[in-house]
């Protein structure tokens, strides 16, 4: 008599490959949701270091014009070229990466309606304060803040 084997069949079942699938999918969706999130964190970490370069450059020209701001700061430049203080020899270039040099203006009041995440209002005159520290309040003559949106809509106010 012939004994039969049984041969053990090799491969996966479908059980196994569907459980493989809802963790992949599941991986799949968590970096699908955080991706977002980590470009609109790093968008907003360059424009915090535009205006640090910014208020930098305001600094500078401050200093090496006996602490007077410049006159003419309303057109700073275009494209990721700003030039503090208008023209001639007292100016100080500054480079960017995110803001267009266009879109950021100098004021002695904080106005902040109609700014959008493009735009940057530098406020003479003012420190931050009031509420949550993210408002220009009024400081010294010599004095300066930047006032600026970031994604989520929040104003951010950074001081030199």
């Amino acid at each position: 008599m012939l004994s039969k084997k049984h041969k053990r069949q090799s491969g996966f079942t479908i059980i196994e490959v569907l459980i493989v699938l809802a963790i992949a999918g599941l991986i799949m969706l968590i970096v699908f949701l955080a991706v977002p999130a980590l470009q609109r964190n790093a968008r907003n970490t360059q424009r915090r270091h535009d205006i640090s370069s910014l208020l930098g450059g305001m600094s500078e020209y401050v200093n090496n014009n006996n602490g007077a701001l410049p006159a003419t700061a309303s057109n700073l430049g275009s494209g990721t070229s700003a030039t503090i203080g208008g023209s001639g020899s007292n100016t100080v270039p500054v480079s960017l990466s995110y803001y267009d040099a266009s879109k950021i203006s100098v004021s002695n009041t904080a106005q902040t309606n109609g700014t959008t995440t493009d735009q940057v209002v530098i406020v003479e005159g003012a420190v931050c304060g009031g509420t949550g520290g993210n408002d220009a309040v009024a400081g010294t003559s010599r004095s300066f803040v930047a006032l600026f949106k970031v994604e989520n809509n929040a104003f951010q106010c950074q001081a030199s």
